[in-house]
């Protein structure tokens, strides 16, 4: 058990260091200068007091020999009141220089992590987002990556600073008695023991705490979302929504206040020790100054070098173990920097013309969602020809938008390939692939950003043509909408900023059609592209889409068979499979299941 409970502590000392050394060398890639400098402003502190100290001890030893009716030395004391001066000065503008390198860091090394960290988590695959484990890690992260890193920085060059200090003292106190730092170091090393100890539970708590506060946070965004808050009112939601929240700070409170007080004792305990071996060394100190074993002067010099070591001690080890217990923290940091792509390209991959329509064939694919035992697709097949026309319908979880997702290549399949023009997915470059794609998800963004940024998101990497945008809003429908906002095309949409106005569901749904227009790429895929839509408006939309995209590959997901009716194939999916295929006049007249929800819908409408 004690081999078990030491190898674990290894284990967690080793994990702290690594984690330092990934902190300090991405501290050095962001700014070397910065670094530099900041290590020497940090450890000037650590050694000014001794000189000042030592300068000190020698003005008394001057002045005590006149006490005594002596004659002063004027030039030396002249001389040491001088060093004095320069000596306090240097001090207070080391402090000054350490504050403005670390209002420097304060504010790039976040800057940077908000890159770094957000560039991966916007890079990682969607199934690192369907794993609740990786949630949690994120949740870690997102709560502290802006800085808990900052302070373990801060953290890591105290310690350091602490170091040298203790270092400079034991100097010292080694030429007046080696067991002085002995003394010392017994009452400290137990101390670190025990705040490590108090670091660990701490870190335990707050893991363990990570489901709860994804709850707080989510009720916290919900509390404050203008889409729900209608819906909360007429259901009297925020009271229990609050009452929620307040249980769950609560629960973390009473455990964050029992373990505070489990250690209180002990920590004042601890201070007391401290306070009674300074008091020791003092006494110690005078006594050796009595039997003029030292002077006068290094009363102050000794007493200055004591309680310098045990701030140095106290000071090294409380950085240290709050290097340690920020660490725990930071690691979650690391762990989401370290993931790698899932979903992986060949390292010569094929690029593809997006200008090209391509022929399609999902080729005997099967395929399950990662953590997750239910196949989605097994063995199945699907062609789509250059420039066809297909609709897919069936019922809530056929696979109709994982097909979707599976064409993207946001997942890999588990079996089978998915060929473009004969070659494997897996062999393409991922970046010409996907600007061959021009796609309106069903779960779209709304953007907060003007009309024209909105639209011109669609095609980043080309022109913010204001002639193309307009076709683009045209094509969706949405052209008398954008001429009635107040500024047309440079209107702010949705009420987060000043200025902004806010659409109706339909209105964002133009918005995002018109995005996936201005693509212009040779594959448009529209997953439920007319859910907010009206009958009217809907009709007028597939009657562009089917206009504007004859030398085009179109994929259409819906639920609404009136919209799907004119596609050149409609291939009915239930289950994971191809249930029946055919235009709409074949499969009305095969009267199967698709006649039948046809017929049904038609109802409704009569």
């Amino acid at each position: 058990m004690f081999k078990t409970r030491y190898s674990e502590k290894f284990t967690k000392l080793k994990s702290t260091i690594i984690t330092s050394g990934r902190l300090i060398r991405l501290f050095w890639s962001i700014d070397k200068r910065l670094f530099i400098f900041y290590s020497i402003a940090v450890t000037l502190p650590a050694l000014v007091p001794f000189a000042i100290a030592y300068n000190f001890k020698l003005i008394i030893d001057q002045i005590v020999p006149v006490v005594s009716g002596g004659l002063p030395d004027y030039k030396s004391i002249t001389a040491l009141v001088a060093a004095a001066v320069l000596l306090y000065t240097l001090q207070s503008i080391v402090f000054s220089i350490q504050d403005y390198f670390l209002r420097l860091i304060n504010t790039k090394i976040p800057i940077a992590l908000y890159q770094k960290v957000l560039l991966k988590v916007s890079s990682l695959d969607l199934a690192y987002f369907d794993d609740s484990e990786f949630k949690n890690t994120l949740e870690k992260v997102r709560d502290s990556y802006a800085w808990r890193p900052l302070n373990m920085i801060q953290y890591i060059f105290f310690t350091f600073q602490g170091f040298v200090q203790m270092a400079a003292s034991m100097v010292i106190l080694f030429s007046l008695s080696p067991v002085l730092i002995l003394v010392i170091l017994v009452v400290a090393v137990p101390e670190f023991i025990n705040r490590t100890k108090q670091s660990e539970l701490s870190w335990v708590l707050w893991d363990e705490n990570s489901p709860n506060r994804k709850k707080f946070w989510y009720l916290s965004w919900l509390l404050q979302d203008r889409n729900a808050i209608a819906d909360m009112k007429i259901f009297r939601l925020p009271a229990w929504f609050l009452g929620e929240m307040r249980g769950l700070h609560e629960n973390f409170y009473k455990k964050n206040r029992d373990l505070a007080t489990k250690y209180l004792f002990l920590n004042m305990l601890f201070d007391l020790f401290s306070g009674i071996v300074f008091v020791g060394i003092l006494v110690f100190i005078i006594m050796q100054s009595i039997s003029k074993k030292i002077t006068i002067g290094d009363i102050s010099y000794f007493t200055t070098a004591v309680s310098n070591f045990q701030n140095g001690v106290a000071g090294f080890f409380r950085n240290l173990v709050n290097m340690f217990e920020t660490s725990l923290y930071v690691s979650s940091m690391f762990e989401v920097l370290d993931k790698q792509p899932l979903v992986a390209e060949r390292e010569n991959p094929i690029k593809r013309d997006f200008n090209k329509t391509p022929a399609i064939e999902f080729k005997n694919i099967s395929f399950t969602y990662p953590a997750t035992n239910k196949k989605v697709f097994d063995n199945f097949s699907l062609t789509v020809d250059p420039g066809e026309k297909v609709a897919l319908v069936g019922e809530n979880g056929a696979g109709k938008t994982t097909l979707v997702k599976l064409l993207a290549r946001f997942y890999d399949v588990d079996s089978g390939e998915i060929l473009v023009d004969g070659v494997s997915l897996k062999d393409l470059e991922l970046e010409s692939w996907w600007k061959s794609l021009g796609v309106l998800f069903q779960d779209y963004s709304k953007y907060e950003y003007s009309v024209r940024e909105n639209i011109f998101f669609g095609r980043v990497w080309g022109d913010n043509n204001l002639a193309d945008i307009k076709d683009a809003v045209k094509n969706a429908g949405a052209k008398s909408m954008v001429e009635d906002l107040e500024e047309n095309y440079d209107q702010m949409l949705g009420r987060t900023f000043e200025g902004g106005q806010e659409l109706s569901g339909g209105q964002w749904q133009k918005v995002a059609l018109a995005r996936a227009f201005f693509r212009n790429a040779p594959v448009l895929i529209l997953d439920e592209p007319t859910a907010a839509l009206d009958a009217k408006a809907e009709s007028e939309v597939f009657n562009r889409v089917e206009r504007l995209s004859k030398d085009k590959t179109v994929i259409i997901i819906s639920h609404r068979f009136s919209t799907v009716r004119n596609a050149d194939k409609i291939y009915v999916i239930g289950d994971g499979k191809i249930v029946e295929s055919g235009s709409h006049k074949e499969l009305i007249k095969l009267n199967g299941q698709y006649a039948g929800l046809f017929k049904l819908q038609a109802k409704g409408y009569q």
